[in-house]
């Protein structure tokens, strides 16, 4: 009932709180595109985005041909939760199925199908991946896969895991070099992951498995941690070994990494409490701008602006007021001081500038709010500076001569 309305008497009016807590969404769901010409297609019609759960029974039903069912395999394997799987029809030829993998903006197909996920589904893609189609460079050019990965993760906020080739350092590097993108992480180089149908190991690239890693750190660690450095639990080996040894800059993984490109390395057998295993080693994007270079950062980055974004749905319509505008400021500095407490940022506020609102801009309903949110970088790089102490020599002798004189 409004206040302008004749009442004698109490009344209690329920308003919505202006201090509602700012959440964060999931940001490792993996969308998967690939073939499964054995598929049911009941389950998973062509071009049509499902949902797979953290216990995938429906995976069966994508059948043992074609990209897919090794690709849900991997992910699931390395500890992956939440799925979306995008089948397309494998064409005439390679070339032929990888525009049936890129797919349709327009139609919504191939890749582009993510797009439309959320609507259908609930739930948002973050990891980008299509295990097979992203190493090759047609006609000596940049790949158009993986071209139309990055544009859909540059809409869900999310990034692109893409194997380069795998034949040698030189071709990563050399695939490397045609991209630019904070959202994309090259992979160097193949897995050997297990295959059920001839019980050996065969080589696949290792996207699938890189998701399902990161999705794993992100549910048992949080969003805020670099993927690298954590071991892939599944993976029987590496389809060429990367040389690695730590503080070596002329080492294979270290040129990798200098190339923003990730790989894997064996530590070898863990024991006494060392690190040991087949490890995820690298925390770069193909970003030429120093302040997106770190996957991790822009994931942090990106989790805080859509969290802020669907936090402040409640407002948009509402009557401008002073009431309003520092509630909305309040919440933002709230989730931030929360941000800071919980380690996924150094620090940020929120703040109204006299400058960016001018009274004809908020006349015609355009209100801007300034925000600065610092994330943590990863310690890539930890130097000891390390020099020579003569004067423990003093402590020797002295503890010597103390023990002689005791037993004299």
């Amino acid at each position: 009932m409004a206040a302008s309305q004749y009442l004698h008497g109490v009344e209690v009016i329920e308003i919505a709180s202006g201090d509602q807590a700012v959440s964060i969404n999931k940001m490792a769901v993996a969308n998967i595109v690939g073939t499964a010409p054995m598929a049911d297609a009941d389950a998973f019609p062509p071009n049509e985005p499902v949902l797979l759960s953290s216990s995938p029974q429906k995976a069966a039903l994508l059948g043992a041909t074609g990209t897919l069912a090794a690709a849900v395999r991997d992910f699931y394997a390395e500890g992956g939760g939440a799925a979306i799987v995008t089948r397309v029809v494998e064409g005439a030829s390679a070339e032929a199925t990888m525009t049936n993998i890129i797919g349709s903006l327009a139609a919504k197909t191939g890749v582009y199908a993510a797009l439309g996920a959320r609507s259908h589904l609930g739930v948002q893609p973050r990891t980008i991946i299509a295990p097979g189609y992203t190493s090759a460079r047609p006609s000596s050019a940049s790949n158009p896969v993986v071209a139309a990965m990055i544009a859909v993760a540059a809409r869900l906020r999310g990034r692109v895991y893409a194997s380069t080739p795998s034949t040698s350092v030189a071709d990563a590097i050399q695939w490397r070099e045609d991209w630019s993108s904070a959202r994309l992480t090259p992979i160097y180089p193949n897995i050997l992951g297990w295959d059920p149908a001839s019980s050996s190991y065969v080589t696949r690239p290792a996207d699938a498995a890189f998701a399902g890693l990161t999705a794993r750190v992100h549910r048992d660690n949080g969003f805020w941690f670099s993927p690298s450095n954590f071991a892939l639990q599944s993976i029987g080996g590496v389809s060429t070994p990367v040389d690695w040894a730590s503080g070596d800059p002329d080492c294979e993984a270290n040129i990798l990494n200098e190339h923003r490109i990730a790989t894997i390395v064996n530590m070898g057998a863990a024991s006494g409490g060392q690190y040991g295993g087949w490890r995820r080693w690298g925390n770069r994007t193909t970003a030429d701008d120093a302040n997106w270079v770190f996957e991790v950062v822009r994931t942090i980055e990106d989790a805080v602006y859509e969290a802020l974004d669907e936090a402040t749905l409640w407002a948009v319509d509402k009557p401008a007021s002073m009431q309003l505008m520092l509630d909305m400021t309040e919440r933002a500095n709230a989730f931030f001081r929360f941000g800071k407490s919980e380690g996924f940022l150094l620090g940020g506020r929120c703040w109204l500038d006299p400058e960016d609102n001018s009274p004809a801009q908020m006349r015609n309903g355009v209100f801007v709010w300034r925000i600065d949110p610092e994330a943590p970088a990863p310690m890539e790089h930890i130097i000891y500076k390390a020099q020579r102490n003569a004067d423990y020599y003093d402590d020797l002798t002295s503890s010597l001569s103390s023990m002689i004189s005791q037993t004299a």
